[in-house]
Order: structure tokens, then C-alpha cells, then sequence
């Protein structure tokens, strides 16, 4: 038999293990990480890397994908799991809320059983793996959900069981969202460009490897910004 209570006591260990510090230069490289507007770019280079080597007829179906796998995980973790779990948050747990450390106050709503951001951020990036099929591009965008997620127990508005049941359900969504579009696709022989995908300017799915390049730039490009205003915002010389 499961010991519920004992894996609860664990995840709060864990939680806090991983919860805060005392550097304001980690709380504000935490909280830019968080910050949607930080990734604009790296959204719309994403956006462009489908207008430019998906071909036209695949382009909606592809970028429905993606709005596809958002909505299901959304959906499932804000308007199902949450209500129904109702498991508090760190930062609203009567047991442990006074030991949890925030950044700039932010607590968070009242429930946090499954994290959104995690399932959103691994669904997106599991998706992109298999839409692109590249090993670097695969490594840097599951760092890029990993980090997104694990900075949420940072900041104590989730638990480390919430990320890593988000996380999963992210990754099982953006598989299946992928594979059900694989199955029901128009052509037996599936690829997403007309090209020779066994040249070495492609990956293996076709997508031009100097537009990964370009993507993986703008990531850690957006990695050093932020690393860079953290130590400008928090006068670190």
C-alpha cells in the first residue's frame, strides 16, 4: 500500500529544499524567467521557423497543434485538476506557508495541483521535439521546460509534485496531440517539407538546421538577457 502521508511529507521536504534563497540576484533572474513578455521573441522565431519550412498546406494544421496542446492543458490542470484535487499551493498550505520564501510577494491563487506551467511548457517543447527532430534543439528546449517549471518551486507556488505530474501530463499531451495529427494526416509518406531530408542542412523532418541554429541563439541569447538584467536590477557589479 501507497503511503499517501508519507509522500505528501516528502514533496513538502523537497518543496522547500528547493524553495527560495537568500540571493536577490536568483529572485530576479526567477522572476524574469517568469515573465511572459521575456520570450516574445523566442515565440515569434518559433513562428517563423513553421511559416518557413513547413509546407503551406500543413502551416494552420500545425500551429492548431500547437493551440491544441495549450487548450488541453490549460483546461485540464485549471478548470479540472485544480477544483478537484484542491490541494493548496506552498504559499497557502497552513503547514508550511510560513516557512515558504517569495519573490516580490507573489503568492499565487489558492490551488496549485497540477502545475499549468509545466504541463504547458513541457507539452509545447515535447511537441516541438518531435515536429523539428533534432538533438540539440530536443536538449535545449526540454532545459527551457525544465527550468520553466522548476522555477515555480522556487518562487513556492508550487510543489515539486505538482511540476512533476504537470510535466508528465505535458509530455504524454504534446505526444499524443502529434502522433493523433500523424495519424489522421492526408499522405501515407509523411513529411512536412518537399525536400531532401537526408541532406545534412536538414533534420531529419526537414526543417533547415540554420533556422534551428537560429532558434537555439535567440534561446540562450534570452537566457543571457535575463542573466544580465539580474545583475543590473540588483546591482550586482
Amino acid at each position: 500500500m501507497i503511503d499517501i502521508q508519507g509522500l505528501i511529507e516528502t514533496d513538502r521536504l523537497a518543496t522547500l529544499a528547493l524553495n527560495g534563497s537568500d540571493s536577490l540576484y536568483l529572485d530576479g533572474v526567477a522572476h524574469l524567467y517568469t515573465t511572459i513578455f521575456i520570450w516574445i521573441p523566442l515565440a515569434l522565431f518559433a513562428i517563423y521557423m513553421i511559416l518557413r519550412n513547413v509546407e503551406a498546406r500543413r502551416i494552420i494544421p500545425v500551429l492548431l497543434l500547437l493551440v491544441i496542446t495549450v487548450v488541453i492543458c490549460d483546461r485540464v490542470s485549471s478548470g479540472l485538476a485544480k477544483p478537484m484535487f484542491e490541494r493548496f499551493r506552498p504559499t497557502r498550505d497552513p503547514a508550511m506557508m510560513d516557512m515558504v520564501d517569495t519573490v516580490n510577494g507573489y503568492r499565487g491563487g489558492r490551488f496549485g495541483f497540477f502545475s499549468g506551467h509545466a504541463a504547458n511548457s513541457f507539452g509545447l517543447a515535447v511537441l516541438f521535439m518531435w515536429l523539428v527532430r533534432d538533438w540539440w534543439f530536443g536538449l535545449s528546449v526540454g532545459l527551457w521546460a525544465t527550468l520553466n517549471s522548476l522555477i515555480r518551486t522556487y518562487l513556492g507556488v508550487h510543489f515539486l509534485g505538482d511540476i512533476l505530474v504537470g510535466a508528465i501530463f505535458g509530455t504524454l499531451v504534446g505526444t499524443l496531440v502529434y502522433w493523433a495529427y500523424r495519424l489522421f494526416a492526408s499522405s501515407k509518406s509523411f513529411s512536412f517539407v518537399h525536400i531532401d531530408r537526408y541532406s545534412n542542412k536538414y533534420s531529419s523532418s526537414g526543417f533547415l538546421k540554420s533556422d534551428i541554429y537560429g532558434f537555439l541563439i535567440c534561446l540562450y541569447g534570452t537566457f543571457a538577457v535575463i542573466m544580465i538584467t539580474a545583475c543590473i536590477t540588483q546591482g550586482i557589479a
